[in-house]
């Protein structure tokens, strides 16, 4: 019976490695349908007064998209004219549909597919400064006429396993296009991982204010607290920890447990349908139930292993005080002291947390240290940052 078991168990493992094999293939053969490794020639245009970025396709809920959305309407308003083309097929109304929940009050002209084609083709009046998004849309930027840039938003190599996808993302810091990176890490990375030909720019890491404004807090009663309400920003990303950290909240959850404390844990970020243990998942929020969220919990918790999102940014904004990694790059942006930085241990996370309720005038220092920081911060002023770069080349 044993025999037969272990033959069960190695067919069915070797049934999964074949599916897992088939689907990595098919991904590689896909992006390579329009890879080019080929390296461009710059040349800096007379006019810069319109500006093209190149997306994948527009979706809902989308931070990535959202930054860029709000950096191409903050550019619009300095009055450069502003587009955003997408190279997978999407309908101009689910562009605009998914555009607007992002950012209801965003600025430029929505491209298809099918337009881009025509601008690749000259059918079509194309910009004087393009810009890919993302290192799988390279390529496209690379066949339109116009200053090549890239808005390096993460190390994007560090979203694949060792292998054809993580080496074709790195490749493209090293085909000549001038890269502009969100915040400094991504330009640490680059230039330490890859070879680049071209010029790589920093602009500052930036969040909006205004829809996360700081919420009625009294920290002193964190003393008295029988039930610790945690936002936790979870995908199922690898970079986000979307095992370790549940396996971590539940380890916390046992320890909390014995000193008398509930913890109530709310996940979000990810679809509905993301099954992660120690808490509920919310699903993905629009900027309004975040806030909500934000407001009624005691702490977030962020796992920013690469570049650093908005999450950190928009949670302590709002007086929201966050948990991060101290294997992430939360030190690569905020000063020591803007957060409780902690390893992958449930146990020092129940015990930092109870550090923190027993002294929650330690909470209030982070909150003054990290505010202190974010302090002018703004994606007008990163745009602002941006245009200078467009007008210096």
């Amino acid at each position: 019976m044993g025999v037969i078991k272990r033959e069960i168990k190695r067919i069915l493992l070797s049934m999964i490695h074949n599916v897992s094999a088939k689907v990595e293939r098919f991904r590689v053969e896909e992006a390579l349908k329009y890879y080019s490794a080929q390296t461009v020639q710059n040349e800096v245009p007379e006019h810069r007064r319109t500006i093209l970025f190149v997306i994948t396709r527009m979706v809902r809920f989308h931070g990535g998209q959202t930054s860029i959305l709000r950096l191409g309407t903050a550019l619009s308003r300095l009055g450069f004219q502003v587009g955003y083309a997408v190279y997978k097929p999407q309908s101009k109304k689910d562009m605009e549909i998914c555009a607007s929940a992002n950012l209801s009050d965003y600025e430029g002209k929505l491209f298809t597919k099918d337009e881009l084609q025509q601008i690749i083709s000259g059918k079509k009046r194309g910009a004087d400064i393009v810009v890919a998004s993302s290192w799988d849309t390279v390529s496209f930027v690379k066949r339109l006429q116009g200053y090549r840039m890239y808005f390096v938003q993460d190390y994007e190599p560090y979203f694949y396993s060792f292998g054809e996808r993580f080496l074709l993302a790195k490749k493209t810091y090293e085909q000549g296009l001038h890269m502009v990176s969100l915040g400094a890490w991504n330009k640490m990375m680059i230039e330490r991982e890859c070879r680049p030909v071209s010029p790589v720019d920093v602009i500052d890491f930036p969040y909006e204010a205004k829809e996360y404004a700081p919420a009625e807090r009294d920290y002193a009663a964190y003393r008295e607290k029988k039930e610790l309400k945690l936002a936790v920003y979870l995908k199922f990303y690898g970079k986000r920890l979307p095992c370790v950290i549940p396996h971590m909240l539940q380890e916390a959850a046992t320890s909390l447990k014995n000193e008398g404390i509930t913890l109530k844990v709310s996940y979000f970020g990810e679809a509905g349908s993301f099954h992660a243990p120690g808490g509920e998942n919310l699903g993905m929020l629009g900027k309004q139930e975040l806030r909500e969220l934000y407001c009624s919990s005691d702490f977030g918790m962020v796992a920013s292993m690469s570049n650093i999102s908005l999450v950190p940014y928009e949670m302590l904004s709002t007086g929201l005080p966050v948990i991060e990694f101290e294997d992430g790059t939360f030190r690569d942006f905020f000063p020591e002291g803007s957060a409780t930085l902690v390893g992958f241990s449930g146990k020092e996370l129940a015990q930092k947390l109870m550090e923190l309720m027993r002294q929650p005038e330690n909470i209030e220092k982070q909150l003054q240290t990290a505010h202190a920081y974010m302090k002018g911060l703004s994606w007008q002023h990163s745009a602002k940052q941006f245009a200078e770069i467009v007008q210096k080349l």
